[in-house]
């Protein structure tokens, strides 16, 4: 009887536990959809790992976080650090990463009569692909300073010189008008909860 009640007990925990991790909450408060570049993308994955930092993954319909192709990110992080400090940090890493993989690439651009900074980068691991446009915003959460970056990423799974050639054209085709969309989009005001 005691063996039965604690297999009950333990199945209870676990079922618990399994529907706890897959709860997706919208932590910043910017909603559970987000439309960009004339594509809707619903929130797919969130964390909240510790008491300063939240992030938030979209993705279109037919992606997957395992593989995907399109993603938004929206991530926010109290700090006293300002869009400059943080777009540099980037900038730093993703230099010494440049030292051994050549497919890292990057520029910097200010977003016109504002703070904010926009990071566009290239990178690789494995047979991953990835360009990215950061925006880097701050914005006053009632006392605290935030960071909020929002983010677009677009995905290739490449096996062989053809692919890592489609991929960097792809960028160099839509790097301007990527980077003009996140510009011109208005970051969501985060309420964190």
């Amino acid at each position: 009887m005691k063996k039965n009640l604690f297999l009950l007990l333990g199945l209870c925990c676990f079922t618990m536990m399994s529907f706890t991790i897959n709860e997706i909450i919208d932590y910043l408060s910017v909603g559970s959809e987000l439309s960009f570049n004339s594509e809707k993308y619903d929130l797919a994955w969130s964390s909240h790992p510790n008491a300063t930092y939240y992030k938030q993954e979209y993705l279109r319909k037919s992606d997957k976080l395992e593989k995907y192709e399109k993603m938004m990110m929206v991530e926010a992080i109290k700090t006293t650090l300002n869009p400059d400090n943080v777009c540099q940090m980037k900038i730093n890493e993703l230099t010494n990463i440049k030292k051994l993989n050549p497919i890292v690439n990057f520029k910097q651009i200010q977003v016109p009569n504002q703070n904010d900074k926009i990071l566009s980068f290239t990178i690789s691991g494995g047979n991953i692909l990835e360009w990215n446009v950061y925006r880097y915003q701050q914005q006053q959460i009632g006392n605290e300073n935030m960071i909020i970056l929002y983010c677009y990423s677009y995905r290739n799974y490449a096996s062989t010189k053809g692919d890592v050639t489609k991929f960097l054209d792809y960028v160099k085709n839509n790097e301007n008008k990527m980077i003009t969309t996140i510009t011109e989009t208005k970051i969501p005001k985060v309420k964190v909860k």
